[in-house]
């Protein structure tokens, strides 16, 4: 992500990422009983608004095919040097986790490109076998903006840079890190955040993101 070149702009996207979780934080009262540490609950859950994207496969995805099953969404795209790649393999860690340890293992990964351009249905594909075999990718349909819906339901915050001079598909893209988890009614049900250090890269703790997905799952039931 040329972390030092871009830094102000990176840093005042995560600056609205914080922002947007500590409004939902002060707007949905948490529990008391529940205590969580990288994770705010919707205790009223937003429901997504109606849009159409294609998986990696060319098949449509609706708010009406998220129904039925608990997801994990994750954004970024396949060009992403760091954060994207980083954040997938502790998604596939934790998943893995999951089924190991027989808990709440029914949920899906999906993986949102803010990247169409170069991030075509066919590229999301062969860049997902690189981690957990299941995840399913999602981008926008080619001339279509059924996909704004869904990124302003979620507040999926991200610009392009400007592209080199001798190659204008060679660009970066600045972007939000944030992790959603949508119920099966297809709402948003609550939103990770990642943990945040001095001069490093915004990652997420697969720990912590175990425990307090267990915690709202078991709450929740």
């Amino acid at each position: 992500m040329r972390w030092s070149v871009r830094h102000t702009l990176v840093a005042a996207i995560l600056l609205v990422v914080l922002l947007v979780a500590s409004v939902l934080f002060f707007l949905q009262r948490q529990p008391g009983s529940l205590r969580l540490q990288q994770a705010v609950l919707l205790t009223n859950p937003l429901p997504l608004h109606d849009f159409e994207l294609w998986d990696q496969h060319r098949q449509p995805v609706t708010r009406e095919d998220l129904k039925g099953q608990w997801h994990l969404l994750s954004y970024g795209f396949t060009y992403c040097p760091d954060i994207c790649p980083m954040t997938l393999a502790k998604l596939s860690r934790f998943r893995l986790e999951l089924e190991l340890q027989q808990q709440y293992a029914d949920i899906q990964l999906l993986f949102y490109t803010v990247d169409p351009a170069r991030d075509t249905p066919e590229v999301l594909q062969q860049y997902l076998t690189f981690f957990a075999a299941d995840i399913r990718g999602l981008v926008a349909i080619d001339g279509s903006e059924k996909h704004k819906n869904f990124e302003q339901t979620l507040a999926i915050l991200y610009e392009a840079g400007a592209a080199d001079a001798s190659d204008p598909m060679a660009y970066q893209v600045d972007h939000g890190v944030l992790l959603y988890l949508l119920n099966p009614n297809a709402e948003l049900q609550a939103v990770f955040t990642p943990v945040s250090r001095v001069g490093a890269v915004p990652d997420f703790d697969p720990e912590l993101l175990f425990q307090d997905y267990l915690a709202i799952r078991s709450f929740l039931q």
